[in-house]
């Protein structure tokens, strides 16, 4: 039997043991479930419906929760039973706040299920997301060095003119090819709210997504590959709530140095609560 060298999963076993084509092979293939979405779940099942949600995807978003008090983890959202999204829902606002992709990266063929999942669960008002943008691939007629990078926006309406004072459109050619523009995507085409996505600078051009999903890693949480300025980080998160009509209490920036500054502490939530 010809073996492909290009193909993404181990042969069956026949086509490495024997020339019998129709031999039966009794193990499974390398791929399994990491490589298809078989189940979308959110847990537990009654989370907070029609509030504003805030969704924070990456490394900025664990960069981020650390410094905002989002208090204890109260779900998540998992695919294929691999925690993605964490669930909080803090006293100092009126919005659901999930903090995407902090533990494992979605692959591509995995967004779509993922984020319709969430809204339709969910059923939010409005949606706020916050993610990076690469600075150094930004395509400007003025390139602009990370350090003197803005923040930037896509937003499906205008913007309040306060607002626009304090970020910059994220223009075409370029593009977003993170699980937040799955969200813009299918919030443009089936849901009628406002929605903005508020995008940090990072000087990292991110890899491409991960062809199988990969089991949640909470040694994630301590590591930072970027750390932005506090300035830039309290002005995302004003802006963000902003975005929604309330006002975030003061971010206060925490980093990792070979360790965590965050306190966690398990519980019977998934793969294990945290606080952030």
């Amino acid at each position: 039997m010809d073996v492909d060298p290009l193909a993404d999963t181990v042969p069956p076993r026949h086509a490495i043991e024997s020339d019998e084509e129709d031999e039966y092979n009794p193990l499974p293939t390398a791929g399994s479930h990491l490589d298809r979405v078989t189940e979308v779940k959110l847990i537990p099942g009654d989370l907070p419906q029609g509030k504003s949600l805030i969704i924070a995807t990456g490394d900025v978003a664990n960069y981020w929760a650390r410094g905002a008090d989002l208090g204890e983890q109260i779900g998540g959202a998992y695919v294929n039973k691999i925690q993605i999204g964490l669930a909080f829902n803090p006293g100092w606002t009126n919005s659901t706040i999930f903090v995407s992709e902090a533990l494992t990266r979605l692959p591509i063929w995995a967004m779509h299920q993922y984020v319709t999942a969430i809204l339709d669960g969910l059923k939010p008002t409005k949606v706020v997301l916050l993610d990076t943008y690469p600075a150094p691939a930004y395509i400007s007629a003025h390139p602009v060095p990370f350090e003197d990078a803005p923040l930037r926006y896509l937003a499906t309406h205008s913007l309040d003119g306060s607002l626009k004072a304090k970020v910059e459109p994220f223009m075409p050619p370029n593009l977003i090819q993170s699980t937040s523009a799955s969200f813009l995507s299918v919030l443009s085409t089936s849901h009628g709210q406002t929605n903005t996505l508020i995008l940090v600078p990072s000087p990292h051009i991110p890899p491409p997504p991960p062809k199988v999903l990969e089991p949640s890693n909470l040694l994630h949480l301590n590591q930072d590959p970027v750390e932005w300025p506090q300035a830039t980080i309290s002005l995302a998160q004003e802006v963000l709530f902003a975005s929604i009509g309330e006002t975030a209490p003061r971010w206060v920036q925490k980093t990792n140095h070979h360790g965590t500054s965050s306190t966690r502490k398990k519980s019977d939530v998934g793969e294990g609560g945290m606080y952030i």
